[in-house]
């Protein structure tokens, strides 16, 4: 299976981390050039976001870091798509991996099916499930991205469901509840986040003010604001799934 990992140029003292663990493991890996949010011009932030849903969605504006995170993601989804690779594994420079990452990824490797739009997670962020027996089992959500496969199908559906960005590229159980793409844990957990060695890239630009130091007038303009962005959000998702059941029903009739 083909391992791509995700690192910033900025970043050599992460990369030469996660290039030690992978050499340790015998896992061979291609380095994949992040995006760096910060250094996009505006005329493309504007482009690569749908700013209006993503504060539906998400409610406040977008970090330059999310930004770079998604884009560098979707550009693997890419590279899938135009080089045909039926299933990848996609890591972040951040990633502690288990001495049992390289049998964990060959169970998932025979397992999953190119054809359909799946995504295992090799993580577990749930606290649920964690101590279940070895295997792969679907689940409903689960954030972070700094360990996951997926296949070249579901890579196509991710890149059509959420280019221009309207949510996070770690939102999983929002596509599973669309019906966009099925999604998996794999047990145990072979990979987490290095939280302790490196601090996120992502960022705090974009943070709205928190509520304590607003007036109270802008409270409750906020509360009005945020309970009306996230009706529109769910009427969004509602259409995308008469949408996409629709045609399903016309193709197949």
């Amino acid at each position: 299976m083909k391992v791509f990992l995700i690192n910033l140029d900025k970043n050599p003292d992460r990369l030469a981390a996660a290039d030690a663990q992978l050499k340790r493991l015998g896992v061979e890996y291609e380095r994949f050039p992040a995006v760096y949010g910060k250094a996009l011009p505006e005329e493309e932030k504007r482009r690569a976001v749908n700013r209006f849903r993503w504060w539906c969605a998400v409610g406040r504006t977008i970090r330059d870091g999310e930004i770079g995170c998604a884009l560098s993601h979707y550009a693997i989804y890419r590279r899938m798509v135009e080089e045909r690779i039926p299933m990848a594994c996609v890591l972040e420079d951040d990633v502690l991996l288990e001495d049992a990452f390289p049998d964990q990824l060959r169970r998932v490797e025979a397992w999953v099916r190119p054809g359909e739009p799946q995504v295992v997670l090799l993580s577990n962020h749930t606290g649920k499930n964690v101590e279940r027996a070895q295997g792969i089992y679907p689940t409903q959500s689960d954030i972070r991205t700094e360990g996951y496969v997926l296949t070249r199908t579901a890579a196509i559906a991710l890149l059509k469901a959420n280019l221009p960005l309207k949510v996070p590229c770690d939102f999983w159980g929002r596509w599973v509840s669309m019906h966009i793409l099925a999604l998996y844990h794999a047990h145990p957990r072979c990979c987490t986040q290095n939280c302790t060695q490196f601090l996120s890239d992502i960022g705090t630009t974009g943070i709205e003010v928190p509520q304590e130091h607003r007036t109270f007038l802008k409270r409750i303009i906020y509360v009005v604001c945020r309970g009306t962005g996230k009706a529109l959000d769910s009427l969004f998702v509602v259409a995308a799934c008469f949408v996409r059941h629709f045609r399903t029903s016309k193709r197949r009739g």
